[in-house]
């Protein structure tokens, strides 16, 4: 039986990745050898902040280092303003918010998983208006796993009583690590599925649920401690009435 779904936020309940990645070009695009230095730094993974201190990096590599972290921060200040400005008029994927709305009805938690930064993604989604349905919210720095480590101990739910809906292999990473279930959203192609599990948007979502719910639960309960890093991001929104 499902008792809570987690949303990954860009490309799952929005359509923002395309919107992103042009706010991460513009902010260097400008800039001589700009585009070149987002691209390698872009290879060493990691949140925007190391990207663009990576980036400011390799634009002045003899350069002085106090200068090299400012700019990269200022770097990182300008894509956030743009991911701000994008987002907030992105469309949401089809069937998002009838999904959030149809599963609070089924008494089922809903927490959203992103690795955006904590604090700009709540800004995002109450812009959004999307509070109302969330149990609650999860950002970075700490990864997906542990995000959703945090969310099913703070629910008190079994892995196996858990759905993970993502785009991205980090979202598929995560459930697999902890063992819940999981629907992979293939609209743009980042992950590759076919059969109930995948669907292209969010229509089908709660149909689904309910096939899974329809199911006895097998096995013990699990006992999930959050990490520190997780649970000091958390943001609970319980009720209406506290938005």
């Amino acid at each position: 039986m499902i008792r809570l779904v987690l949303f990954d936020f860009d490309g799952t309940l929005v359509d923002s990745n395309a919107l992103k990645h042009a706010c991460m070009r513009a902010i260097v695009a400008d800039l001589p050898g700009g585009l070149a230095a987002l691209e390698e730094a872009r290879r060493l993974g990691g949140n925007r902040y190391r990207l663009f201190a990576e980036a400011a990096r390799l634009l002045d590599p003899c350069g002085e280092p106090s200068a090299i972290a400012r700019r990269g921060r200022a770097l990182a200040a300008a894509y956030t303003r743009c991911c701000a400005r994008a987002i907030a008029a992105a469309p949401e994927r089809r069937g998002a918010r009838s999904a959030l709305a149809a599963l609070k009805a089924r008494g089922i938690k809903i927490w959203v998983n992103s690795a955006t930064p904590h604090s700009d993604l709540l800004a995002i989604v109450r812009g959004r208006g999307l509070l109302a349905w969330l149990d609650g919210v999860l950002g970075g720095p700490a990864s997906k796993t542990a995000n959703l480590r945090a969310a099913l101990a703070a629910e008190g739910v079994a892995p196996r009583q858990a759905l993970m809906v993502g785009d991205g292999p980090d979202d598929l990473e995560a459930a697999r690590a902890l063992g819940t279930l999981f629907v992979a959203i293939t609209a743009e192609n980042r992950l590759a599925g076919k059969g109930p599990f995948a669907m292209r948007d969010l229509a089908r979502l709660p149909a689904l649920v309910d096939r899974i719910r329809a199911r006895p639960l097998r096995g013990r309960k699990a006992s999930v401690p959050a990490s520190r890093s997780a649970r000091g991001n958390l943001i609970l929104a319980r009720s209406r009435k506290s938005h």
